[in-house]
């Protein structure tokens, strides 16, 4: 992760969300029928974030800006979309006691001053 994203997030200022792949990939391909832009696979996620958050608006009939960045077109990787739509993709979960064990190991860190 980013430094500076890690930081606003330790600061409260952001929430991390996770998204499953298929979710991701869906909400590519939606945005690509509507704005004639395909995104990167690695973009859906905020894509599917961005999509998420203006359901919310919708279903409690407010009004806000959703601001997302769409770092990259899926132009050259085309065979993501492809295995996509072939049904070859699937959803991955953490194994949390896998997760706990690997952060485990991990040195630790002093907070900065």
């Amino acid at each position: 992760m980013a430094p500076m994203v890690s930081h606003i997030k330790q600061l409260g200022l952001i929430d991390a969300v996770a998204y499953h792949q298929l979710q991701c990939f869906e909400a590519g391909v939606q945005f690509a029928r509507a704005e004639g832009i395909v995104p990167a696979p690695e973009a859906n996620h905020a894509v599917a974030g961005a999509i998420v958050e203006a359901l919310k608006c919708k279903t409690e009939g407010k009004s806000r800006t959703i601001l997302f960045n769409l770092c990259g077109h899926g132009h050259f990787d085309m065979q993501a979309y492809t295995d996509y739509f072939a049904g070859k993709l699937t959803d991955q979960s953490y194994d949390e006691a896998e997760l706990a064990m690997a952060l485990a190991g991990l040195p630790s860190v002093a907070e900065p001053a």
